[in-house]
């Protein structure tokens, strides 16, 4: 509940402060006198938009403030409103963005007024407020239902999107074809282009390079004194010498080392003076063949590994291609089945949802009788429509208000006050599965007067059972049944305009209710006439 509110530098407001209490607090005042302007700023601490035309003139920012308890916590709620443009919200002191405030204050407090008359107008609207009459009812098969239907939608999309591949891959297979018959016709081979490069550039070379490979050959292994036979006779003088010190151990395996090193080199030398053939031809052939690649590796701006890997994709489409046909089939299938899933589960929630809308229709029959609606008929239309997360049920409230009248959607009801008491009488019904424990009500009494605003007021105390109740009115029926009353006055202080919310004694309530009833000029007769309007109410 709200316990405490501060409002500072806010449109006609400089600084005021309201300590509100458990049950029905009511406020009223003058036409004017700034009802409206605190009901704005509670609707901005709470997360409403704001801007900078709320900022009392001349000072540099608004401040508005809630404190409070939620759950057994404490809770105070900030809202700043420079006249820069810059709003800060905070929670117990921390920063916290528009949307947290939002989120936070749904399960904090609620402000109802035009915009919830507005919105139940709404046929869409009808039903959430058929599944929150008896949440506990449908909240497992609400549940159940969004994930069904999540996952035929799931599959559905799937199913199309295959559709949609099926005829695009249609489009292409020739291509694909095309491109696969020739990238299969080269033949390509990891690392070839790179080989063919390296034996070009050999046999281009041939003679320059046979002449120094079989040199150095020659130099190693065939002369009579070839650098092998004299490193071969070094090396058997040390070995002469290994028992004499480590050191000359260590210096004959390091020379027979470099000795089958060399002889190694030697031997690759003369593998390569054999294959050294010069082959116009060859060359030739060879070139062609690293000319072919080299086509290919420009065309598609890709390596021998990357088109490899791009024939195996075209040729993985191609396969889908083929076997679009069985993947349909599957996947519609399982849609199919995944629908009716859906479809079985949306039927079940429809004929639980008609059962508590029977039961909706009576309550609310007792209901709006309460708020003298005397001949009044209430009716939860049913039609059935594609199916969504929430099943194929639209769901419209009708109503007739006139004996012989014909049921009519809501929108069709000509009166505001109607209206406000249909909506008055639906929060009634819902009091139990509305969790927020402060509700706000603004206008609640517009076109009503009488004993119907009597009964409105009896509702509202009903509801302050359950909830903190703040109700905004100009009804002096309503005030009559305030646990707590304050009235909000205008003043002129040095030329400027100041709003001040003050609390009421006894006294002061019963004047304020005389207020009402007779207008300005109070007089004994509106005051006993206040004081039976509270007995009554009490």
């Amino acid at each position: 509940m709200i316990n405490r509110i501060e409002i500072e530098n806010f449109a006609t407001i400089s600084k005021t402060s309201i300590d509100l209490e458990n049950g029905l607090n009511i406020i009223t005042g003058e036409t004017g006198a700034g009802k409206s302007v605190l009901v704005q700023a509670i609707s901005i601490a709470l997360g409403a938009r704001a801007d900078t035309t709320y900022v009392r003139t001349g000072e540099d920012k608004a401040i508005i403030q809630l404190a409070g308890n939620l759950s057994g916590n404490e809770v105070i709620i900030s809202r700043e409103i420079y006249s820069s443009g810059k709003s800060i919200s905070k929670i117990n002191g921390s920063l916290v963005t528009l949307n947290n405030l939002r989120e936070f204050c749904e399960g904090y407090a609620d402000i109802h007024g035009q915009y919830d008359n507005q919105s139940l107008l709404e046929p869409n609207n009808h039903i959430n407020i058929l599944d929150k009459f008896n949440n506990q009812v449908f909240f497992h098969e609400l549940n159940e239902l969004k994930l069904d239907y999540d996952e035929y939608l799931n599959l559905n999309n799937q199913y199309q999107s295959l559709l949609n591949k099926e005829k695009e891959s249609l489009s292409k297979k020739d291509y694909y074809e095309f491109e696969l018959s020739y990238i299969d016709n080269l033949k390509l081979i990891e690392k070839e282009d790179t080989e063919l490069a390296d034996r070009i550039n050999m046999l281009s070379n041939s003679e320059k390079i046979y002449s120094s490979v079989s040199k150095s050959y020659v130099d190693l292994h065939e002369k009579d004194q070839s650098i092998l036979s004299e490193i071969k006779n070094i090396e058997s003088s040390l070995n002469n010498l290994r028992n004499y010190s480590n050191e000359l151990n260590e210096l004959a395996d390091s020379l027979n080392d470099i000795y089958f090193n060399l002889e190694d080199i030697s031997s690759k030398l003369r593998n390569i003076s054999e294959s050294i053939n010069y082959s116009e031809d060859e060359i030739n052939e060879l070139s062609e063949r690293l000319s072919l690649i080299e086509d290919a590796k420009r065309k598609y701006k890709k390596s021998i590994t990357e088109i490899l890997e791009y024939r195996d994709k075209i040729n993985d489409e191609l396969t889908l291609i083929d076997n679009f046909d069985d993947e349909k089939t599957k996947l519609f299938d399982l849609k199919e089945s995944s629908f009716n899933k859906a479809m079985e589960r949306a039927n079940k929630l429809s004929q639980m949802r008609k059962k508590v809308a029977t039961y909706l229709e009576v309550e609310m029959s007792k209901q709006l009788k309460d708020l003298n609606f005397q001949n009044t008929e209430f009716k939860v239309n049913f039609t059935k429509e594609v199916l969504t997360k929430n099943g194929f049920d639209k769901i419209e409230f009708l109503i007739s208000t006139n004996p012989g009248d014909p049921l009519k959607p809501l929108a069709k009801i000509a009166s505001g006050g109607e209206i406000s008491r249909v909506m008055l009488a639906l929060k009634g019904i819902l009091r139990n599965q509305i969790l927020v424990p402060t509700m706000i009500f603004d206008e609640i009494d517009t076109g009503i007067s009488g004993i119907t605003a009597s009964i409105v007021g009896k509702k509202l105390m009903d509801l302050s059972i359950n909830h903190q109740i703040i109700c905004i009115t100009h009804l002096p029926q309503i005030a009559a049944y305030g646990n707590t009353n304050y009235t909000i006055i205008k003043e002129n202080i040095d030329n400027k305009s100041h709003t001040i919310v003050k609390r009421l004694n006894n006294v002061e309530k019963v004047n304020d209710i005389a207020r009402l009833l007779g207008g300005m000029n109070i007089t004994e007769t509106t005051k006993n006439s206040a004081i039976e309007l509270i007995n009554t109410a009490n």
